[in-house]
């Protein structure tokens, strides 16, 4: 088959799966194929929003990480003006990687290889033997690190590789009033506790995306200790009690779970509750106070989950927050970043509180992750096999949910929790992509 034809045949390929959608089904296909992983670098990641950094990661100049969207590595640093700028990871002479480090701090970045140098906003200011090689036939400013378009939504760093892509605030739409329950803990706001876990896991991308926009569902059976043992201020009984929030047209969506009778604000300190109350608008303080757990995705990617984790069982618990990023590795396979967000003015013992009942939860080796990533391993391994390249699975649950009338939040909002509205809305988005419509 020529190249043409394969094309072709995945184009057809994916209108197919777009009218499955509409119709609450998916390909397991879609979980791990090179082909689908393929046309995902080239027509998703290349044009997307992608989460590169939070802005405390780098908080003075000369401080940097590096991040990736799709295939690319990049260097996401903050100047010695205080701008943020994101480069291609690339020396321009002969394509060697500028920066080895996940992060530190540089003024300049000078290559290994020949040693042109850099400054850390991306500028060429340094090249050997500049008069003697290349006879002043070479312009330096022409000659600069490759540069990605950033922006920032309440200390979130994105960038996107389409010029031509709309504003970060566009993209991220209605979907900003959730992100702020995650964001604006007081006065003033969040920042990372730590660096992030980083690992590499054998798991598609999209399950874990798909599993925190929202679903309630597993929670019950995949964390049935959880409840068991006390560490839930819920139970199975009423777990599915709550909101599923979508943003048409965005892909974006979060779970909202509520429990009869948890104390408003449950598991923040009542002096950071305060300061909530006057950063929130009265409409997210309605939302966020009627709220135990909330699980989201920023499509394609990034994840937040909040939630009050009893680490004595039984007893009301400590609210945390963890932020994580699932960047494809190939097909069935990712880099997984893990972050645990705190409010930067509350108090170093509800910090150290609050990071722990992430570790012990989702770190790395936490309880709950280990839960998760043996069944999205397994998932994987499942959908890479012939016998389900042509089978689909079942989205059909909420198919005929009414909005929720009196909810204050923007968007697609229905009952219960347990919901596959918001992944019908993932799904969707992830198809206008694919199929070259964004």
């Amino acid at each position: 088959m020529t190249p043409q034809a394969e094309q072709q045949q995945l184009d057809a390929w994916v209108e197919n799966t777009r009218a499955g959608i509409t119709a609450g089904r998916f390909p397991a296909r879609a979980f791990n194929d090179q082909a689908v992983y393929d046309l995902e670098q080239e027509r998703l990641f290349s044009k997307a929003w992608c989460f590169l950094a939070h802005e405390s990661e780098i908080p003075a100049p000369g401080d940097y990480v590096t991040r990736k969207i799709g295939n690319n590595n990049l260097i996401v640093a903050r100047d010695e003006h205080g701008e943020i700028h994101a480069s291609l990871n690339m020396c321009r002479h002969r394509g060697n990687v500028m920066c080895k480090s996940e992060m530190g701090n540089a003024s300049h970045f000078r290559c290994s290889y020949h040693g042109w140098t850099y400054k850390n906003s991306g500028e060429l200011i340094g090249v050997p033997y500049m008069k003697e090689g290349y006879e002043g036939q070479l312009k330096r400013k022409d000659w600069g690190l490759v540069g990605v378009r950033v922006d920032s939504y309440e200390g979130l760093v994105f960038g996107t590789l389409d010029p031509r892509a709309p504003t970060l605030d566009e993209y991220l739409g209605d979907f900003r009033f959730y992100l702020d329950l995650y964001l604006k803990h007081g006065f003033g706001g969040c920042e990372v506790h730590g660096p992030p876990d980083h690992w590499v896991a054998d798991t598609d991308w999209k399950i874990c995306a798909e599993n925190f926009a929202g679903d309630g569902y597993h929670t019950p059976v995949a964390h049935q200790w959880g409840f068991n043992l006390g560490y839930f201020p819920s139970s199975g009984s009423t777990h599915s009690q709550g909101w599923a929030a979508s943003v048409p047209g965005k892909g974006h969506g979060i779970g909202l779970g509520h429990s009869p009778n948890f104390p408003a604000f449950g598991g923040f300190p009542d002096e950071l509750v305060e300061e909530m109350k006057q950063t929130l608008t009265p409409e997210q303080v309605e939302v966020f106070a009627r709220t135990r757990t909330a699980v989201g995705t920023v499509f394609p990617n990034l994840s937040f989950l909040m939630q009050p984790f009893s680490l004595v069982p039984g007893e009301p618990g400590v609210r945390f927050v963890t932020m994580r990023l699932y960047h494809p590795a190939g097909p069935g396979r990712m880099e997984m970043y893990s972050w645990c967000l705190v409010p930067k003015d509350a108090s170093e013992e509800y910090k150290t509180e609050a990071y722990r009942a992430y570790t012990l939860a989702f770190g790395q080796a936490g309880t709950f992750e280990q839960d998760d990533f043996e069944n999205w391993t397994k998932v994987t391994q499942s959908a890479g096999s012939t016998m389900v390249k042509d089978l689909d699975f079942p989205y059909i649950m909420g198919m005929h949910s009414e909005t929720d009338p009196e909810f204050a939040g923007p968007g697609h909002v229905v009952t219960p929790y347990v919901n596959d509205t918001n992944f019908r809305n993932l799904w969707t988005r992830w198809g206008d992509y694919l199929a070259g419509e964004v």
